[in-house]
């Protein structure tokens, strides 16, 4: 599989270009609005098209089609699931929505499967150490949810397989017109499925078989407010609640947990004279959770708080600097723990310009301060060079660190005072582009150091761990026949570097293959996807299997404004499973509604 890839980026040199460049908008590679191709470390956008065009019922379904990140998922809707970006742990994978982080305080990392495709407008990807950008859990990359958009009133309605059932609406308006129009959008979703057993009988006879079935409600509503030529201000809520059953470790017990999730985020900037801005955030995640069959915790309330002030400079065309100060804030509350609370303070200055008509940089310096950990000192600089009128290389250097979560604070070897577990990374990259075709080809090494893990002789969590993780990435997409074709690979060899054992759940090849055309009014998609063999867990030998699956889609507009759409998941229903014990997602279809009413 590998190696049709390289063949198919390879072939992406010849392809046909058209004459409109990529126009794409990222803001998270550096914090400000760059086109896309400007950015300078590996970054990726899914957009609301590709969304919507996916069929794909979650989050964790949709990376799987579009990307090569490792995605471990341990049953039906609802169900925990990991995403692993450049060898690093789920946990040192920054989820942001709308600007504010989303994390899990007790565990650290972000409970990702629990936002609506619906309520999404685009998902930008970044890889690599961004710490120095954003702070902790940056380890591995930001994946930043940005929340829906809508103008025209939409609704979607479906069925599918495993009883599976789906809705969707949304809606927006502006009123006025010019620098003073108010802009106000909103979306609802429903979703229910029947599911299908999350642990697998095969390994573990006596576990419960019956189906676990999950329900899925969400709602977003976004507010965008002009006052006058360079005033705006945007506002934004979204939230979800999920009662998803799962399969615990008491035979024929129904277990049940429900999660209520809500991220609101209020942005306003300013033009404070000519060239210098002033933008202010400020933000709130929350997750809580029940789960009453779980004896160790049944209940639980995570919140993470967030406020950013940023004066920008536009020093001179092409020249733009950033100073920011950002206070963060973590609370984690459950009936045995009982109130944790942390509090982190930063500031972080960065930069970004051109040098002459060919170069590009993009600098950026971070001082994190928290009274449970102490400091944490970031950097990162990419330079980039266009070698001739195709092609620009680029080379990018950066540190980062992952601070230590409340559970690893929890069972804190005695005496143990836990540090920030840092990294470092470097990455050379080279990129092609002609009209709307583009391949980047990137090589990577990264080092971790005082990573956190559990010393049995010292009785509890230390830092002593150390890993490793060097690979090359490929992402391209081109126009194929009537259609686009995207391509993702990713070769790695992520490490313990003191036993020199693989990293559990990730993967040395991942490759996916995703095709979108239109052919006499219909609209056919194929999305192939690779993902090579790995260790299940640190404490046991079990090997998860190669994996490979295929999904299908097809659409048509039936009447103008109204589209159907079959997408069939797992196509060749391929049993072998993502997290060992727990049963792969089997075949799957669903057919949608569509309309949009303009």
């Amino acid at each position: 599989m590998p190696c049709v890839a390289l063949a198919l980026v390879g072939c992406a040199l010849g392809a046909s270009a058209q004459s409109d460049p990529d126009q794409r908008v990222v803001v998270t590679a550096a914090r400000v609005e760059q086109a896309l191709p400007d950015a300078l470390p590996s970054t990726r956008v899914v957009t609301r098209t590709e969304i919507a065009a996916s069929g794909s019922s979650d989050l964790p379904g949709l990376l799987r089609a579009l990307t090569s990140i490792d995605v471990a998922q341990a049953g039906p809707l609802g169900a925990q699931a990991s995403l692993f970006l450049r060898g690093a742990d789920s946990r040192q994978t920054l989820v942001l929505v709308d600007g504010v982080p989303f994390a899990r305080a007790d565990f650290g990392s972000a409970s990702w499967q629990y936002l609506p495709l619906e309520q999404i407008e685009r998902i930008e990807i970044v890889r690599g150490n961004h710490s120095s950008v954003y702070g902790a859990q940056a380890i591995g990359g930001v994946v930043h949810v940005i929340t829906r958009r809508a103008d025209a009133p939409s609704l979607t309605l479906g069925l599918g397989t495993q009883g599976t059932q789906h809705a969707a609406a949304a809606a927006g308006h502006r009123f006025g017109e010019g620098a003073t129009a108010t802009v106000v959008s909103g979306s609802l979703s429903l979703r229910r499925t029947d599911g299908f057993s999350a642990r697998d009988p095969a390994v573990d006879p006596t576990v419960n078989t019956d189906r676990d079935p999950s329900r899925q409600a969400g709602a977003g509503l976004r507010v965008d407010q002009g006052w006058a030529n360079g005033h705006r201000t945007q506002l934004s809520f979204t939230a979800s609640r999920t009662r998803s059953a799962y399969d615990g470790y008491t035979p024929d017990l129904e277990d049940m947990l429900t999660t209520r999730v809500s991220a609101l985020a209020l942005t306003t900037r300013h033009a404070l004279a000519r060239g210098w801005t002033l933008q202010a955030e400020a933000g709130q995640t929350r997750e809580r959770f029940d789960d009453p069959t779980n004896v160790y915790v049944p209940r639980g309330d995570n919140r993470v708080r967030n406020l950013v002030a940023t004066l920008g400079w536009d020093a001179t065309p092409g020249q733009a600097w950033q100073l920011g100060l950002e206070s963060r804030r973590d609370r984690y509350d459950d009936p045995f723990a009982g109130v944790r609370e942390r509090s982190t303070d930063s500031v972080r200055v960065g930069g970004q310009g051109r040098v002459g008509d060919a170069g590009r940089w993009q600098a950026h310096l971070r001082r994190d301060h928290s009274a449970a950990f102490g400091s944490a000192s970031t950097g990162m600089l990419a330079l980039s060079h266009a070698v001739a009128a195709e092609w620009t290389t680029s080379v990018q250097a950066s540190s980062g660190f992952s601070a230590p979560s409340f559970l690893d604070e929890a069972y804190a070897a005695p005496g143990a005072a836990l540090r920030p577990e840092r990294s470092r990374q470097a990455e050379l990259a080279l990129r092609w582009a002609r009209g709307t075709s583009s391949v980047r080809a990137a090589l990577f090494v990264q080092r971790q150091r005082d990573r956190i893990d559990y010393d049995f002789a010292a009785g509890g969590y230390v830092n002593i761990a150390r890993a490793r993780n060097k690979g090359l990435e490929l992402m391209g997409e081109w126009p194929l026949g009537p259609g686009r074709l995207g391509a993702e690979l990713t070769l790695q060899d992520p490490r313990n570097a003191d036993t020199d054992a693989g990293l559990p759940r990730r993967s040395k090849q991942a490759a996916v293959l995703h095709w979108n055309g239109e052919v006499s009014g219909w609209a056919p998609r194929v999305a192939l996807r690779h993902v090579g063999s790995r260790r299940d867990s640190s404490f046991t030998d079990d090997v998860l299997p190669r994996r490979t699956t295929l999904a299908l889609g097809l659409g048509r507009e039936v009447v103008p404004g109204w589209r159907v759409l079959l997408a069939i998941d797992n196509a060749t229903d391929s049993p072998r499973p993502e997290a060992f014990g727990y049963t792969a997602p089997p075949r799957s279809a669903q057919l949608s509604l569509q309309a949009t009413l303009r």
